[in-house]
């Protein structure tokens, strides 16, 4: 007998080039932008950490997974939105991750027949790729992340 693999229901959130995919346990939130306390040079800069959210009285860093991957452009920031995701590791000091996304998420399901990992170059902070019905996305490598963080912070 053959156990069916559940469905696990994740966020499909547009970004400039690509799209993220995380499973919906690890966003606490999705919210605008406007909220953000932006680093003094964050626009003309290559610095990944671009500045810092203020969410349920937590300062939480803001984070480019582009600038990460190399890439400098920072998109429209007046219509970006910040995904509030949950880091892995139970670290007290980073409990949280803003990551900087551009269009509104979608919640879809994820299983065996609809997605495939792709065998492909990982960029920096790109932990795989995924094609979910024909669409590629990137899955986040979130120890990394916060790793940076942590040694950003130390």
């Amino acid at each position: 007998m053959t156990k069916k693999v559940q469905d696990v229901y994740s966020f499909l959130i547009p970004m400039i080039e690509n799209s993220l995919l995380l499973p919906n346990a690890t966003v606490a939130e999705i919210v605008p932008f406007m909220n953000v306390d932006l680093m003094e040079d964050a626009e003309s800069s290559d610095d990944w950490q671009i500045g810092q959210i203020v969410w349920r009285n937590i300062k939480i860093p803001v984070v480019s997974l582009e600038r990460v991957q190399g890439k400098k452009d920072l998109g429209e920031l007046r219509r970006s939105r910040i995904a509030i995701v949950y880091t892995l590791n139970g670290n007290q000091e980073i409990p949280y991750i803003a990551i900087m996304v551009q269009g509104i998420p979608r919640l879809v399901p994820v299983d065996e027949n609809n997605s495939q990992i792709l065998e492909e170059d990982l960029p920096k902070g790109v932990k795989a790729w995924a094609d979910l019905e024909g669409r590629k996305a990137l899955i986040p490598d979130l120890d990394l992340l916060e790793n940076m963080l942590s040694e950003r912070a130390s």
